[in-house]
């Protein structure tokens, strides 16, 4: 299979992703069987990162459902994958569905702390519409003491303005519409009602059920029960195609009861409590059942039936408990997914560090130095790198006199100078295998041969002789730079080495560059 008939399958996949992601206010309910189907392509893609974010997709359909133990199990594997890949924007999407779980669970300041991850982590790249939504669900944790929600809602019409897309005005209208009425500005509120009804008239946008809902209860507020009666019903024939949760509908029916109960029509709001109870146990809903419990028990009060109203304050206190165990119950789940994650992450660093490390002197061994070269010479090599390869001077004779426990200790001892040496001018230090390492420098060809001259100088001057005595340990360096052409690892590696067989042979314990030697001194 062709290159570019990978790229086109992988951009087919994304667009299909991110068609799923930004209609989430749109039917996330409906989503999950796309949302399977592209996860299997994406596997079948070897598109990791991919099938993760469609993981995402269902593990958000999962929580919407009040299914928050498989949420989180998805959750929490796509979070393993965006940290082994380094992938920004998934780990972005990871703390949103950690945001939303922590709201369920009824923890705001896990929830605030994941909402603001969620915003910060996202890459600069990412599209427009995908930072709003971070953004709208965070003003739902936010403080607006300090006018953090406020400032976020002038960045929200920013952006929708920019992404020419009136379902976001339409999101950031009605959310901000209904912290004004929380905030008891009924005047503002209203102004976005207008607002909403006017991008739906001009822009021929079906008003959601939440957007629907909120407009019901600003004309209660605003002592226009017909009106709200006329919305909220409207609202309830939206359901089956707008719901994004599934505790949508029931709190549109408590709407419709309060409606029904300010117009004085006790009867019909006693039926559709009864409608609203039956949904919020059928879904286990217990913080719904409690409000339909408090509901219930001001109803009776109105008709001076204050035994019921006491059985029904019994049941809100019950539903009370039930919710609050729920949401124990997920906060412990949530907290154990977290621990357990930091210890696999905790585990699998120091078996990658094991991996990467020379066990006998611990310095970088010849996979980590690879890796870091090459890093550095991804973008583009810089002109000022230069690479030294090092040889541990007559080091076999080390052994063959003296044992090969000193032969490991002049190594180890070897190794911390070089360290010492490298820490001093800013320089990686690695061991390549055997007697042989390796330093990367940046700096001019000048300051590159001063250092490894230093180098050499430093080895040269130590005393040795507590472990080797009349056997003085030296070493000998070949120096490669980027600036003579050598731009890849293996390049600069095979240069130095030619450099540093040229030093061996010319007496050892000396510098060679590119032709010419500095002689040893001592």
């Amino acid at each position: 299979m062709s290159a570019h008939h990978h790229q086109d399958e992988h951009a087919d996949l994304l667009h299909r992703l991110h068609t799923l992601e930004r209609d989430r206010g749109f039917g996330l309910a409906g989503q999950e069987h796309e949302a399977r189907a592209l996860e299997r392509a994406a596997a079948d893609a070897g598109c990791e990162v991919l099938r993760a974010r469609a993981q995402l997709v269902v593990a958000d359909v999962l929580q919407a459902a009040g299914r928050a133990r498989e949420s989180l199990e998805l959750v929490v594997s796509a979070g393993e994958t965006a940290r082994r890949h380094e992938d920004a924007e998934l780990l972005a999407r990871v703390h949103f569905l950690q945001f939303v779980l922590h709201l369920l669970a009824g923890n705001v300041v896990e929830a605030r702390r994941h909402g603001l991850l969620s915003v910060e982590t996202l890459p600069e790249s990412a599209p427009g519409w995908l930072r709003a939504e971070h953004l709208l669900a965070l003003t739902v944790v936010l403080d607006d003491a300090a006018h953090s929600r406020s400032d976020v809602f002038v960045e929200l019409d920013r952006l929708a303005r920019a992404e020419q897309d009136k379902r976001w005005e339409v999101f950031t209208a009605n959310n901000r519409a209904w912290w004004l009425l929380l905030d008891g500005d009924v005047t503002g509120a209203l102004a976005l009602v207008a607002q909403l009804r006017h991008l739906s008239a001009r822009h021929g946008i079906v008003l959601r059920q939440a957007d629907l809902d909120t407009i019901a209860c600003i004309e209660l507020a605003d002592g226009r029960p017909d009106d709200a009666l006329r919305t909220v019903r409207e609202a309830v024939g939206t359901a089956d195609r707008t719901t994004t949760q599934a505790d949508h509908l029931v709190l549109v029916i408590l709407t419709l009861c309060s409606v029904l109960r300010a117009l004085g029509r006790t009867d019909d709001a006693e039926r559709e409590l009864t409608r609203a109870r039956d949904l919020a146990a059928a879904r286990q809903l217990p913080g719904l059942l409690a409000d339909v419990e408090a509901l219930q028990a001001g109803l009776f009060a109105d008709r001076g039936q204050w035994e019921a109203a006491y059985r029904a304050q019994l049941r809100h206190d019950a539903a009370r408990r039930a919710l609050q165990e729920a949401q124990d119950a997920t906060r412990v789940l949530l907290a154990q997914a977290e621990y357990d994650a930091r210890t696999a992450r905790r585990d699998r660093d120091h078996y990658k560090l094991l991996a990467h490390t020379d066990a006998l002197t611990g310095l970088p061994n010849r996979r980590a130095a690879q890796v870091h070269l090459e890093g550095l010479l991804a973008d583009g090599p810089a002109a000022d790198l230069s690479v030294f390869l090092l040889d541990v001077g007559h080091f076999k004779a080390v052994n063959d006199t003296f044992s090969h426990e000193v032969g490991d200790a002049v190594l180890q001892q070897f190794a911390e100078v070089l360290r010492s040496s490298g820490e001093r001018i800013g320089a990686f230090a690695g061991r390549l295998g055997g007697e042989e390492f390796v330093v990367a420098f940046t700096g001019s060809a000048e300051e590159a041969e001063q250092a490894a001259e230093s180098l050499r100088r430093a080895v040269a001057e130590r005393d040795w002789s507590d472990l080797c005595p009349g056997a003085p340990v030296t070493v000998s360096i070949g120096l490669a730079g980027v600036r003579e052409g050598h731009t890849t690892f293996s390049a600069l590696l095979s240069a130095a080495d030619r450099r540093l067989y040229a030093a061996k042979r010319a007496g050892r314990n000396r510098v060679v560059t590119r032709g010419s030697g500095i002689a040893a001194r001592s």
